[in-house]
């Protein structure tokens, strides 16, 4: 994507960057995108480390589009995931604010696939701790970074525990009593339908019963 309507994003150095970001061979892990001038989008820079290392380079006077590369998981499971993120600095003016709703689409879809994206005018948010809770939402799952560096603990037991015991305490509300056998010897009784007629007859009594309506029955 060379440009859109709204913007120029020709500069190759741009696509060598996220390519950069995203390689399994590259030790850069993170790039910064701003503007030059209204509609330009330039490399502003890009290195390696995590959150902490890459708000160093972002000016709170500027609009930065970000893409940042993290290790999440544990041992059972670790993944790279991708983090797109647009900060629009405290200090930037009205006019440059209101480009960027415009334009952000535009700069998602040059970085490419994220896994989380969001937006912020808060340097607060720019953390390394708000970055891994908002990984462990959007999969679903509470990765925590080496958090089984010393060994890793089964939880199994506990589950299974605790299930057991809601088991057994939703078997005593239920309203489904034990099986009443009968003990008495029932009385010798004759079928019937709903009519009331006997259920059980004689073969004789059956076919005088029985209608011969059919001509290929009465010759029988």
């Amino acid at each position: 994507m060379a440009s859109t309507a709204r913007l120029d994003v020709s500069a190759t150095n741009l696509k060598d960057a996220i390519a950069d970001v995203r390689s399994d061979s590259s030790e850069t892990t993170w790039c910064v995108f701003t503007y030059q001038g209204k509609t330009t989008i330039v490399l502003k820079s890009k290195g390696t480390g995590g959150m902490d290392a890459m708000k160093a380079g972002l000016d709170d006077a500027e609009v930065s589009y970000c893409l940042l590369r993290v290790e999440s998981g544990d041992q059972e499971s670790r993944r790279v995931k991708f983090v797109f993120l647009v900060y629009v600095g405290p200090s930037v003016g009205g006019l440059t604010k209101g480009r960027v709703g415009g334009h952000k689409g535009d700069i998602k879809q040059l970085m490419g696939q994220s896994h989380v994206d969001f937006q912020t005018d808060d340097p607060e948010d720019l953390t390394e701790e708000n970055i891994k809770d908002r990984l462990a939402k959007a999969s679903g799952a509470n990765y925590d970074l080496g958090s089984n560096a010393a060994g890793y603990e089964s939880k199994a037991g506990d589950i299974k525990a605790k299930a057991s015991s809601n088991y057994k305490t939703l078997e005593k509300e239920t309203n489904i009593g034990p099986v009443q056998y009968e003990s008495f010897e029932r009385p010798k009784e004759t079928p019937v339908d709903l009519g009331g007629r006997p259920m059980v007859a004689a073969a004789s009594a059956a076919k005088s019963n029985t209608v011969m309506d059919s001509a290929f029955l009465q010759k029988k």
